[in-house]
């Protein structure tokens, strides 16, 4: 049976990742059932028990390099790996890992993946030098198609997917029949920003008023509790706070129940898209944004100057309009559904493999 190793930001407790690998091995499987899947993850075991899949430590040199030897396809992806915002050896660490691949002679894909932002001219200079000697790429976005174009990127061929969580399927789920309608809030710290935090808080109480459950929720946990209980201390009501890590699955379950979603995490506002519920983004990131746009969903940019009454007033229009919103969006998904499936179909025709039926196989969450 064919090998296929994944490489990407994976066992650092950050549902967004752990939500793309659920997704991306879950594909692969459906299109061949009893595929070896290897992930170099921070917590080896912990990727093991709950993907049903081989786990080696990223940071082990020479696990890594003896798992790469073992491949048939490398995959690097999902997410923003090639990015220099969250640290300077994020882009080396990743296109490290793609070179001891082709070193090796192993195919490499770069799946679905959103690039940038890149601001170092010795970054761009390693993506160049590395990633056109990849075997194909898939993007999430239009913006990441630009930008590798910008660098240099020209010798592997370039498709512009979706996210792979779109492959997952959400059903059509409706909101929840609670007396009172939820609204989900993801937030993150960033940059010591205190302005959207307050803005949130307002919008919290103001919807309590108006006769909504608020439930903040953490995306990586227990890092997004700190900012959580920094707006709950500011709001006069007591809202909902998950004080506890989700899975990929409860997540959605959770978030196809809800009227709204207000999120600074990508993954939750991709995760809303999927089960058709309308959002409203605090974007920290172009990626955010993007999203957004691609979707029709509106989003503030500014989280220094943002108020409650702006937030106030666009999530009035939303609610107003929520099941037009609900309906374009459940029309969206199946054309997303559709491209983030194409990721699956690439890797399988680089493996020299035809798909398979599935046979039944179980599933890869637990």
């Amino acid at each position: 049976m064919k090998t296929v190793v994944i490489s990407g930001y994976y066992g650092f407790e950050n549902l967004g990742d752990e939500a793309l690998l659920a997704s991306i091995i879950y594909a692969l499987r459906e299109k061949v059932p009893g595929l070896n899947i290897v992930v170099l993850s921070a917590k080896p075991e912990k990727t093991c028990s709950l993907y049903d899949v081989e786990a080696v430590d990223r940071w082990n040199p020479l696990a890594v390099v003896k798992t790469l030897k073992s491949a048939d396809l490398l995959i690097s992806g999902g997410g923003s790996l090639l990015q220099d915002v969250t640290g300077p050896m994020t882009i080396p660490y990743y296109l490290g890992i793609i070179w001891l691949a082709k070193m090796l002679g192993k195919p490499v894909m770069v799946y679905a993946q959103g690039i940038g932002p890149i601001n170092g001219s010795f970054g761009r200079l390693l993506v160049r030098w590395i990633i056109n000697r990849t075997d194909f790429i898939t993007l999430r976005d239009i913006a990441s198609s630009r930008l590798l174009q910008e660098i240099g990127i020209y010798r592997p061929p370039v498709e512009v997917t979706a996210d792979p969580v779109f492959g997952w399927y959400a059903g059509g789920q409706e909101p929840s029949s609670n007396a009172k309608p939820r609204v989900g809030i993801f937030v993150r710290e960033w940059k010591g920003i205190l302005a959207y935090k307050k803005a949130v808080a307002g919008l919290a109480d103001y919807l309590f008023d108006n006769g909504r459950e608020v439930a903040f929720i953490p995306m990586q946990f227990p890092a997004d509790t700190a900012p959580i209980h920094e707006i709950a201390g500011m709001m006069k009501h007591r809202p909902v706070i998950i004080e506890q890590e989700l899975d990929f699955r409860r997540l959605t379950g959770l978030v196809g129940e809800m009227e709204l979603v207000i999120g600074m995490r990508l993954h939750a506002l991709i995760i809303a898209t999927l089960c058709g519920v309308p959002s409203v983004g605090l974007s920290y990131d172009p990626k955010v944004s993007e999203f957004l746009d691609s979707v029709e969903q509106p989003d503030f940019d500014d989280l220094e100057n943002v108020t409650a009454a702006e937030l106030i007033k666009k999530i009035d229009e939303v609610i107003i309009n929520k099941e037009l919103i609900r309906s374009k969006l459940n029309n969206l998904r199946t054309e997303l559904r559709k491209k983030a499936i194409r990721n699956s179909e690439i890797a399988v025709e680089l493996l020299g493999l035809k798909e398979c039926s599935r046979n039944g196989h179980k599933d890869v969450l637990q």
